[in-house]
């Protein structure tokens, strides 16, 4: 049985907070459990739930309780988590997408990006990662706290709910009983005169100081106390009988005992005394009857067409604020408030369709309330409001996810003049409207207009914030990019020399931002074939890296390899082959003989070994290659074919052409199956086929096979 627990911020109570569940591989939880919750209280005072047990098996019961009422769950990715059997990404995580609860996956590792969008993994599921090296880009800790913001209710927020409740009952029921409690409220939530009553339950009370400091208070704030009946309230000295029951007889408020697995009624009487007729909520009849009758005097019919009041029921449904979380009803009300034209509600709507929150993800869907909210804000407040900017902003970024990027440029096209007419040329947003519109013109292919907006948005940050500061920098790396899109390396390495040299006079040597522009500049080196440069600045890279990050970080071993590829491409292999043979061992070490990659610097060791001449280490190299490539991506996939195709040759190069043939008929088949057998790559591997029949004197079959290809 897996024992849930929690962890908060300052590690104060759970009570009423935001929801967050934690999920991982086993053997990630040591390694990012607290890192992952770091990143979580920088931005929300929240309650994360987990398991003490990630291996151990949840009951279904218990998913319905514990599980579905989180607001968000969220998942370290490794490739762990996508290569072996585990609870999180087999059970965990389907669980949540099949009941439309968000999902955060943190990409934790590099290089497992094809793994993870396989259908049956995370697809289309957009990952944000804290190992991201781009300077240009909006930052981590920008982005999760963005992401939470939008999935999180805040704590004000909360109060505004709590606020818009008809009135309170008080549920009592014992933990045991848990599944009862779930579907209890569900069926007093199920009568239309019942759907704005909230319910206080054990998620509020506590054993001990809290409850003797509370449960008054509590009760005179409630209207009702419905106390769940099962054989379990028979228990001698449980906490209902000795405490919540006795105090709410001595509030005399009103009590209704719910019957949901049948109880011994004279025991139950003699254990609690004055208790009222007991119903039974599976006879809809009477305990409907009961339940109108409590609460006909506590509904407030005028909330019904009250749009706000019925946003706010909506966001206590979607996150289970004093209901339980029904997803459904949830986006029923905040949709009939968005439908009357309430901006709070269209823009929730946004969000969820934006991000996937509650909802399947749908760019088109959100690009529709996008449009509706500028065009709310523009109708009654006319183009100039800055609520009318913000969301046509918004109208834009959704047309460029979508891929409409003529569509989305018309918007920022428009949204950069009204902010320039509005807060000038030299505002901020003004800034970030040209920048997103330099983007936007690289993504359709116009790059003169493109470096002409970048270059224009660079000098204006650099004459108003001054060249040091950091939104200046962020332009003058974008710049740099835009440059290399072209092909104009020269220019794009004269910025990013000058990005490099401002950032690590300001932020210092050792910042991460300048460690990146470090690495980008030593990548761009080497797209213009000033390998020696390239080498010179990533080997300083490396040992920054390894300085701050440590020897086995996977920027670190990144930098590595990218020495050893270029030694290689200098055909230095005599430099690159301790470097790969360094770096093999800890990507093997860290992250398996079957990531990525390890099989990807495996490779790269075995083409070096075959340079220098070491062909038996080149020969055990590529065999381990080709078995894992098979074992993990399949006999079909192309990069297992590339193996196969070159663990043959090997053969054939060491003179042993009896395997080379054997591995490559083996390959010509594959190709065959695979392409058909007029597919340029199936004759070509059929020619090499007839020439290897050739080197081993099997003239019957190389005449054959010429014969096919002719």
């Amino acid at each position: 049985m897996a024992e849930m627990l929690f962890k908060t911020k300052g590690n104060g109570s759970p009570n009423g907070k935001a929801r967050v569940y934690f999920t991982c591989h086993p053997d990630d939880f040591n390694l990012y459990f607290e890192q992952v919750c770091e990143y979580i209280f920088k931005s929300q005072n929240c309650a994360v739930y987990y398991t003490a047990d990630m291996s151990a098996v949840i009951d279904e019961t218990d998913k319905v309780t514990d599980l579905e009422s989180n607001n968000l769950f969220i998942v370290p990715v490794t490739f762990k988590l996508l290569s072996t059997p585990n609870r999180a990404m087999d059970d965990d995580i389907r669980f949540a997408l099949e009941k439309h609860i968000p999902v955060l996956p943190l990409m934790m590792e590099s290089g497992i990006d094809a793994i993870y969008s396989r259908p049956d993994k995370f697809g289309e599921l957009q990952y944000l990662s804290p190992l991201s090296t781009d300077t240009t880009e909006v930052s981590f800790d920008e982005k999760m706290k963005k992401y939470l913001e939008s999935v999180l209710v805040s704590d004000e927020m909360a109060k505004r709910v709590r606020a818009a409740f008809d009135a309170y009952i008080f549920l009592s029921y014992r933990k045991k009983d848990r599944k009862y409690a779930n579907q209890l409220m569900r069926i007093i939530h199920s009568k239309p005169e019942c759907r704005d009553i909230a319910i206080w339950y054990d998620e509020f009370l506590t054993p001990g100081e809290s409850f003797r400091e509370n449960i008054d208070k509590i009760l005179a704030d409630s209207k009702l106390f419905t106390l769940l009946v099962t054989p379990n309230l028979l228990e001698d000295h449980n906490f209902v009988m000795d405490n919540e029951y006795p105090a709410a007889v001595k509030s005399g408020i009103n009590i209704i005992p719910a019957e949901m697995e049948e109880t011994d009624k004279s025991v139950l009487a003699e254990k609690y005394t004055n208790l009222p007729e007991i119903s039974n909520p599976f006879d809809d009849e009477a305990f409907r009857s009961r339940l109108v009758d409590a609460f006909s005097s506590l509904a407030i019919k005028s909330n019904d067409d009250d749009p706000e009041h019925n946003f706010l029921i909506g966001l206590a449904y979607l996150d289970g604020i004093d209901v339980e979380v029904n997803r459904e009803r949830a986006l029923e009300l905040i949709t009939k408030a968005a439908d009357a034209e309430l901006p709070e509600a269209m823009e929730k709507l946004f969000n969820m369709y934006h991000d996937g929150i509650s909802v399947q993800l749908n760019y088109n869907t959100a690009t529709e309330w996008a449009q509706k909210l500028y065009d709310y804000y523009a109708k009654n407040y006319g183009d100039t409001d800055v609520n009318s900017l913000r969301y046509l902003n918004d109208l834009s970024n959704c047309y460029h996810e979508a891929g409409q990027y003529h569509k989305a440029l018309e918007m920022c096209e428009k949204a950069y003049k009204l902010s320039a007419t509005i807060l000038g040329e030299e505002h901020p947003s003004t800034l970030t409207s040209l920048s997103n519109l330099a983007s936007l013109y690289a993504d359709i292919g116009n790059h003169d207009k493109s470096i002409e907006l970048g270059e224009k948005a660079y000098k204006l940050r650099a004459t108003i914030l001054g060249e040091e500061h950091p939104s200046t920098l962020t332009s003058l790396s974008n710049l740099a990019s835009l440059y290399a899109d072209i092909g104009n390396y020269d220019k794009s390495i004269e910025l990013g020399e000058k990005a490099y040299k401002l950032s690590a006079t300001i932020l210092g040597d050792e910042h991460p931002d300048t460690l990146a522009s470090l690495h980008n500049l030593a990548c761009s080196y080497a797209n213009i074939g000033n390998h020696d440069k390239s080498i010179e600045l990533g080997e300083k890279a490396y040992k920054l890296s390894a300085t701050i990050l440590g020897d086995e970080h996977p920027d670190t071993l990144l930098s590595l390899s990218n020495i050893a590829i270029e030694y290689n491409i200098l055909e230095r292999y005599a430099e690159a082959l301790p470097i790969l043979e360094k770096l093999y061992p800890l990507r093997l070490k860290l992250m398996g003989e079957a990531h990525p990659d390890t099989l990807k610097s495996l490779n790269n060791l075995a083409s070096t070994y075959e340079r220098v001449g070491d062909k038996q280490h080149e020969l055990a190299a590529r065999k381990k290659l080709y078995e894992l490539r098979a074992k993990v991506l399949g006999e079909e996939h192309p990069d297992t074919l590339k193996s196969l195709n070159n663990l043959a040759y090997t053969y054939g190069n060491i003179g042993n052409y009896e395997k080379y043939l054997e591995l490559y008929k083996k390959y010509y088949g594959l190709h065959k199956k695979i392409l058909g057998e007029e597919h340029p790559d199936t004759l070509k591997s059929l020619n090499n086929l007839a020439i290897t029949y050739e080197r081993v004197g099997d003239k019957q079959h190389e005449l054959a096979a010429r014969k096919k290809l002719y």
